[in-house]
């Protein structure tokens, strides 16, 4: 392989591990002054909590202690949020059990996978024992937390079909907390769908009791997460958090350890600026925001196991919550409780890139939980052109079809500059022939040779390989889009293609092999074949190693689109139709002749510039090589 090859095989293996590599003591604020104002009555029939200890500032005290036998949660009463059209789109359940939100069924959007049966709507925080909301105690890294597990009753003077309010009583402590749906049209008229998926959450406490309660190492739970079904792969489920202005996402490898038993829990109470926790997986997340005067710089995160909805199975999870500010509860006055208010902002929805767009002025950089990460400049556009042609043509896959169209009119220049610089070389290849025959036994030579040949002719042994360097990063940046976009799944295209988020399989073998069951995938061999034919249709460039690395990519391209939803498949074979078009549309044009360059019009290589380089640094291994059998001639003549 000659320096060329090595260089360009090298750079695209650098590209893929750089991708690869990329998807593997703060004080408490002080205590809010208790704000004057009445606890609610509490039903009569409620459950009361054992009572609150006074405040020790050597440990945390529970106000309500989760029982040994966990009482099952009933659900008390739902609430259902339409989209700016009047659609449902999101119910959610609350449960008696913690005063939370049990489940949130995203509406209109199965459960689908090679395995399942479509079966009931997709539930946010479904098959998790705790509800999003629910109050813990005792956050540590050495035990578990202890869940609120009171049971809370409907406020019904405070309930309606855009809000729920619940009340609880632990000892001396009382509890409400209110849920209201956020609208999605504002009184300006601006419309932000992602609020439909969105809701408030204000939790008040009261200390109706004669002496002060202590809060500390409290928590609220932000939600647990796994893989819906078995077509979306665990590597996609993360607990997530925005830091100090950045996004970050952890999965369950963080609690394993290199050396002794892996973390059961993660306790921090150091972070810079925590604005939110959640969780996410490959198509769904839940974030919840605390208001400023509620937030504290700390949050608990866990590794655990759910079950699949469907089949049952249990899969691995992650679990988060965000801390709560160390807080004092003065003794009531007569007639007068002392209260705290903690409000939060709660979303739980679909990933889908424009939505989390419009939201980012009330939960900030919330789009980032996209996951696009270092290709987000070039995911963005893909996916907002995909959203725009999908409103002018209805159909996911003749949108992806458009927006591939658009990327190959994008880099038609430079493909055309590639296919002529390739031509040119093409016409190169006698010449080099004849060098390997007559350096047969020096390759330093062949390549200083060919280096002159290059810069001779005026010919860039580079210019054909920018469009394959160009095109790695936008196949990865449109992976990423497939990876997370909610609005693929569930996509028919035509014929076969049902899913364009999962392989458009059309049958299935008879027999399994280590466990795995073979499947027959139609359009990974269409991309193949039409790889292949455009790959006949390029002029044959570089040495036969470099030509055979070029002839075994369809290869690689078919396996690795081979497992993948149907969309990547769809995507490349666009590609590489487009690109038989256009090199039939290049082969009319003028073709380029083999003339050597003017030296005194020749542009001279970029000082500095990598061609400089090479020739100088082939130039001194020449002078090395060439000293060195004039040294051992010598003392081979010495010697005689």
């Amino acid at each position: 392989m000659d320096k060329t090859s090595a260089i360009v095989v090298g750079s695209c293996i650098a590209l893929l591990a750089a991708n690869w590599w990329y998807t593997s003591n703060q004080t408490p604020p002080p205590a809010a002054a208790p704000q004057a104002q009445t606890a609610p009555a509490i039903p009569a029939e409620a459950p009361v909590a054992p009572a609150a200890q006074p405040l020790d500032t050597q440990s945390t005290p529970t106000p309500a202690v989760a029982s040994p036998a966990t009482p099952v949660p009933q659900v008390i009463a739902t609430l259902t949020s339409t989209d700016s059209q009047g659609k449902p789109v999101a119910k959610y359940s609350f449960s008696d059990i913690g005063g939370s939100i049990q489940r949130v069924d995203m509406l209109g959007q199965a459960i689908n996978s090679t395995k399942e049966e479509l079966r009931g709507d997709v539930s946010i925080n479904g098959n998790v024992p705790q509800g999003i909301g629910t109050l813990m105690f005792r956050l540590s890294n050495d035990a578990a937390p202890a869940f609120d597990q009171t049971a809370y009753k409907v406020d019904e003077a405070n309930t309606n079909d855009k809000q729920v309010s619940l009340l609880a009583r632990m000892g001396n402590l009382t509890v409400r907390k209110i849920y209201k749906l956020v609208p999605v049209a504002q009184a300006d008229g601006e419309v932000t769908e992602g609020n439909a998926y969105t809701v408030t959450l204000d939790v008040s406490v009261w200390n109706t009791g004669d002496t002060p309660l202590g809060v500390a190492n409290w928590g609220l739970y932000a939600g647990g997460m796994s893989q819906i079904n078995h077509s979306e792969g665990s590597i996609y489920t993360h607990y997530i958090m925005l830091e100090n202005g950045d996004f970050e996402k952890e999965n369950r490898g963080s609690f394993d350890s290199f050396f002794g038993s892996a973390k059961q829990r993660l306790y921090v109470t150091d972070c810079k600026k925590l604005e939110w926790v959640g969780t996410m997986s490959q198509y769904y997340s839940t974030v919840v925001m605390p208001m400023p005067d509620s937030a504290r710089n700390a949050y608990y995160a866990a590794p655990t196991r759910y079950k699949l909805p469907v089949t049952g199975e249990e899969v691995d999870g992650v679990e988060i919550a965000a801390g709560i500010p160390d807080f004092t509860l003065a003794a009531q006055s007569p007639g007068m409780p002392s209260m705290r208010t903690l409000s939060y902002r709660i979303f739980t929805g679909p990933k889908l890139n424009l939505m989390l767009e419009d939201m980012t002025q009330d939960i900030p950089r919330i789009e980032q939980i996209m996951d696009y990460g270092w290709l987000y400049l070039i995911s963005y556009p893909m996916n907002w052109l995909i959203n725009v042609f999908h409103d002018w043509f209805g159909n996911w896959g003749w949108a992806i079809v458009a927006m591939t169209f658009v990327v190959r009119l994008v880099i038609w220049p430079l493909y055309r500059k590639s296919y002529m610089s390739m031509k040119r070389m093409s016409l190169l290849q006698p010449k080099m022939k004849e060098l390997k025959e007559l350096y047969p036994d020096d390759q330093q030579k062949v390549s200083m040779e060919m280096m002159r040949l290059y810069k001779e002719y005026g010919i860039s042994p580079f210019g054909g390989c920018l469009p394959m360097f160009l095109q790695i990063p936008i196949f990865f940046a449109f992976f990423y889009v497939l990876q997370t976009a909610a609005e693929l799944r569930g996509a028919p295209f035509m014929g076969w293609v049902t899913d364009l988020s999962q392989m458009d399989t059309v049958y299935t073998l008879p027999f399994t092999i280590l466990g795995w069951e073979p499947v027959i995938n139609v359009l990974p061999f269409i991309m193949a074949a039409s790889m292949i034919a455009m790959m006949k249709m390029t002029p044959q460039a570089g040495d036969p190693t470099q030509q055979k690395i070029m002839k075994f990519m369809p290869v690689m391209f078919f396996l690795f689109c081979y497992t993948y939803p149907s969309a990547l498949a769809l995507y490349w074979t666009t590609t590489n139709i487009i690109s038989i078009i256009q090199t039939i549309i290049i082969r009319r044009l003028p073709q380029p002749t083999l003339e050597k360059v003017d030296p005194k019009k020749q542009k001279q290589p970029k000082k500095g510039g990598l061609l400089e380089r090479m020739q100088r640094m082939m130039e001194e291994q020449q002078k090395t090589l060439e000293e060195q059998k004039r040294q051992n001639a010598m003392r081979n003549n010495g010697k005689k």
